[in-house]
């Protein structure tokens, strides 16, 4: 008897402080992504909220490999069902609901080796009014795997195509210096046929 009267003065405690369970969506676009150790891995959350009431939700970085830059934007921000810049269709409801996406951009170190690498993130839920409520928190796992920069062999074509065109651009100053001689020397015959022709002339006159 005296449990049931417990539990009875503590549900009348929790309605008359205004208590509310906070429900909060989220979704994870991506959670894998291939990069080599001088590029950066780019994730998606996708947070919604369909109650009326407001909150605050907070992201920390539970889990990064040493040296490593990670960057969250936004890392804390107010959440409701009327700020959102995508939408999302859920399949309980009929309409679509508004989303707050959350960058994530994870940088690895120069010196990283080749291999996978664990990144994690939690999201937690404040409320900003008073009164009692339910926080939630979530994680979030990511794996980024650096691979080696991919060096391409070229193909036997290409090979030839590229002989091609040096053997074209080695060969063409010889040719603008034949095609220059030959300039040079029909000069010279023209020249040397009008002194001839000129002789002549004053020879016979």
């Amino acid at each position: 008897m005296s449990k049931l009267f417990e539990l009875i003065i503590l549900f009348s405690l929790l309605l008359s402080s205004g208590a509310y369970a906070i429900s909060m969506g989220s979704v994870v676009n991506n959670n894998f992504e291939k990069i080599t150790n001088s590029e950066s891995a780019k994730f998606t959350i996708l947070f919604w909220n369909i109650d009326k009431e407001s909150y605050r939700v907070i992201l920390d970085v539970r889990e990064l490999p040493q040296g490593w830059i990670i960057i969250i934007e936004p890392n804390n921000f107010i959440l409701n069902a009327s700020v959102g810049k995508e939408y999302i269709k859920l399949p309980y409801m009929n309409d679509s609901v508004k989303t707050t996406p959350v960058e994530v951009i994870v940088k690895p170190t120069t010196s990283t080796k080749p291999g996978k690498y664990n990144v994690s993130l939690s999201s937690r839920t404040e409320s900003p009014s008073d009164g009692i409520s339910f926080s939630q928190e979530r994680l979030f796992n990511f794996i980024v795997e650096v691979e080696n920069p991919t060096f391409f062999e070229p193909s036997e074509e290409q090979i030839v195509n590229q002989y091609n065109e040096n053997e074209s651009t080695s060969s063409l100053p010889y040719i603008l210096n034949l095609e220059k001689n030959d300039l040079s020397y029909f000069y010279v015959m023209i020249i040397i046929i009008i002194l001839l022709f000129s002789f002549l002339i004053y020879k016979y006159s």
